[in-house]
């Protein structure tokens, strides 16, 4: 007799990672995947999750740790990457969203590598056919070129505005149409786009997990219906009898109204600013690479509409913030040619004393880097290399002590390659400062995003010595 969560032995079970599962899609994901009795389910969270389901396991995993994505990926034979994160991941965060997010996914190259995962799915955005995207859409194309450069099979699902009671574009127009009887719309506001309802993304995402003939390849993920966002404005309007008045006004610039956007419906600027920017494009599937199963797009925008705005509840968009006050940075730098990471941190601990001439020296023993001033007595920073997770295309340098480090317990300073060797990136994870937190935002941290450029600028000039030579 079976007893719950144990299988017969003739069955073999697929375990399924689900990074991104506590987010709206991919909790709805989850409960679809579920249904399959031969799925066990990893779900991967930033924060603690309780399963209440015997073939579904929540771990707790730091995206920006190439060991917990590695830990969490272990056996596991597909997985689904949800993630898409522009708010803050720190106390501090120093860099764009979209660097985050890119070394969020190489992470999850490397790991999936690691474990020799099978396939990869991926839900993205879709990209018009444009050399001028916005850095939201850049960097969906970004993430999605790191999983393609791999050799890892990868399913890419384009897709554009979702619609979903839980949706961050979604909730930002639904607070629009219910918090503003009359609308000066700008130009933007008459893009054609082509929304689909997030049941109908379910069933291609499942769709994708089980069906060979369509994995390995890119498609775009549009439901039936083209409208423009002021069509979508008005249709939405009216599923909860608001006849929201639309004026348009071609002179209001994308700037005031990702700022009048914010102001209206509470959203973080750091989420509203890089969503509105990407408006100006046209949202639509290319025919070319559309999905094959046009039965698993068949919701209406109507219907959509209506199961979506029935109820309306205060989401709170917050990233997520530690207990303790720590600091991420993030600075993406060019890659001189036939370089590689490992020559990167070697360059920058060679020429980080020059830069500060006799102030600050840097003396390195062994795999230990030590920043001191004036005397090698007064320790300004400690770094330890680590010679069993670092590599040529990445170095790894562990923070373990110094005046101006607190108590660190993952506090650390990375060199990584990232696109195929075209970037490295320069990244500091959970560094806890010794200074009072207010002084540090204001001394050091600055500090350290004034010399991380000017490094950059000495790795441009690399690049362009060897275009001399050519």
């Amino acid at each position: 007799m079976l007893h719950s969560g144990e299988h017969s032995p003739e069955i073999k079970m697929r375990k399924i990672l689900v990074a991104g599962g506590s987010g709206f899609i991919g909790r709805a994901l989850i409960d679809v995947l579920l249904q399959d009795e031969n799925h066990f389910i990893v779900g991967l969270s930033r924060g603690v999750q309780e399963s209440h389901h015997p073939r579904l396991v929540w771990k707790k995993c730091d995206l920006f740790s190439l060991k917990d994505i590695s830990d969490a990926i272990e056996g596991c034979e597909s997985a689904y990457y949800l993630v898409h994160s522009m708010l803050p991941s720190a106390s501090l965060s120093q860099g764009t969203f979209y660097d985050f997010d890119l070394i969020m996914a190489d992470n999850f190259v490397r790991a999936a590598v690691e474990h020799r995962l099978q396939h990869i799915i991926y839900l993205g955005g879709m990209i018009p056919q444009t050399n001028d995207l916005s850095w939201h859409l850049r960097s969906r194309l970004e993430v999605e070129q790191t999983f393609t450069y791999s050799p890892i099979k990868t399913t890419v699902l384009r897709a554009g505005l979702i619609i979903g009671p839980k949706g961050s574009s979604f909730t930002i127009l639904e607070r629009l149409i219910r918090r503003l009887p009359i609308m000066i719309c700008p130009a933007w506001t008459k893009t054609l786009s082509q929304p689909v309802a997030v049941d109908d993304v379910i069933k291609v995402l499942s769709h994708a997990l089980m069906d060979e003939k369509v994995q390995g390849k890119i498609y775009d993920v549009g439901g039936p219906e083209v409208v423009t966002y002021q069509g979508l404005i008005q249709k939405a309007g009216q599923k909860i009898r608001k006849n929201n008045r639309l004026f348009t006004l071609n002179i209001i610039p994308l700037s005031l109204s990702r700022y009048w956007v914010s102001l209206v419906t509470g959203v973080p600027k750091k989420l509203v600013y890089p969503l509105v920017l990407s408006l100006r494009h046209q949202m639509l599937a290319d025919p070319k690479r559309a999905w094959p199963y046009q039965e698993d797009l068949g919701t209406s925008l109507d219907e959509a509409l209506g199961r979506s705005m029935v109820e309306f509840k205060q989401e709170k968009f917050k990233g997520y913030v530690p207990r303790e006050k720590d600091v991420r940075s993030i600075q993406r730098l060019v890659l001189p040619q036939g370089r590689n990471a490992e020559w990167v941190a070697k360059e920058y601990f060679q020429w980080l004393p020059r830069f500060f001439s006799t102030l600050i020296k840097v003396q390195l023993e062994g795999e230990r880097c030590t920043f001191y001033l004036f005397d090698p007595k007064i320790k300004l920073l400690i770094l330890e290399r680590s010679r069993e997770r670092s590599s040529p295309d990445r170095q790894l340098l562990y923070i373990v002590g110094g005046l101006l480090s607190g108590k660190q317990e993952r506090g650390r300073l990375e060199f990584r390659e990232v696109l195929d060797h075209q970037y490295v990136m320069a990244a500091i994870h959970e560094f806890r400062p010794a200074l009072p937190w207010y002084i540090y935002r204001w001394t050091q941290a600055l500090l350290h995003l004034f010399v991380m450029k000017s490094f950059g600028d000495y790795l441009k000039w690399h690049v362009i010595s060897q275009k001399g030579r050519l």
